[in-house]
């Protein structure tokens, strides 16, 4: 069973701001965590339980929560590595 994906209000802008190959790859990012939120590259922060990343083309991030009880993946950020706050979420 596959789950929901939200984003996070300020998300959209952030990934319109994304350079295109970026963008795509995101896309198909967030496809994919609908059917597998838990991929063998996604790692869960340290220091804060329920928050994974993963890496897009070696430079940015997405960062998500996952509820397995509402099977709901919720989009936090997509940034460059060191544009994200992680105190912030």
């Amino acid at each position: 069973m596959s789950y929901h994906v939200e984003f996070a209000p300020e998300l959209y802008a952030e990934v319109k701001a994304l350079p295109g190959h970026i963008r795509a790859q995101a896309r198909q990012q967030f496809r994919s965590l609908a059917k597998d939120p838990r991929p063998p590259a996604s790692k869960e922060l340290r220091g804060k339980p329920g928050f994974y990343r993963l890496w897009l083309a070696g430079r940015w991030r997405i960062v998500y929560t996952v509820d397995d009880d509402t099977r709901t993946v919720r989009i936090i950020r997509v940034r460059r590595k060191e544009q994200i706050d992680y105190e912030g979420l």
